[in-house]
């Protein structure tokens, strides 16, 4: 028989655990996520949670990248498929896949819909990678960790602000 999975318990581990190294010196301090092939990393402090996908509803005449929006505790979110977005294509329905909050100090009731989490992450450790500007501009920074692999450092901010991103009508015709 599988294993029970105790959802409020996971959510206030995780709560607690990012509320404790929120209080700590996290400057070097990220959170790690995976969207189609690309490895993400976003500040703690931009951050206000991360949850396992509530029913989401669909809005007619959307983009196909905006799923709709969820219920998350009494408040309507605005759901996106960052993967579908970032022109990576859908990201499928599994059991890992997560809803990335910004913290609410960004005025937005937006959730990102992600692949995976992949914990937290020390970039004091990554090197950076110099060279070509980033392609988007809510990449702050590009890492590449001890292993090889790359990093792209997320700026809520610019994400959030994006003409782009806010443009969740679909064009006439489509």
């Amino acid at each position: 028989m599988a294993k029970k999975f105790n959802l409020r318990e996971f959510q206030t581990t995780l709560s607690q655990q990012l509320q404790a190294a929120a209080t700590r010196d996290n400057t070097g301090s990220r959170l790690g996520f995976r969207v189609g092939d690309v490895n993400w990393l976003v500040s703690l402090s931009d951050t206000e949670e991360v949850i396992p996908v509530p029913p989401i509803v669909k809005v007619p005449g959307s983009r196909r990248w905006f799923r709709g929006v969820a219920n998350i505790r009494g408040n309507l979110f605005a759901v996106s498929d960052f993967s579908d977005f970032m022109g990576q294509g859908v990201t499928p329905e599994h059991d890992s896949c997560r809803l990335l909050i910004p913290h609410h100090d960004f005025g937005v009731n937006a959730a990102l819909l992600v692949h995976s989490t992949l914990g937290l992450k020390n970039i004091n450790r990554y090197q950076g990678c110099g060279g070509d500007a980033p392609a988007y501009p809510w990449i702050a920074r590009q890492y590449t960790d001890d292993a090889g692999a790359n990093w792209c450092d997320m700026d809520f901010g610019q994400l959030l602000g994006n003409a782009d991103f806010l443009m969740v009508e679909a064009p006439l015709g489509n």
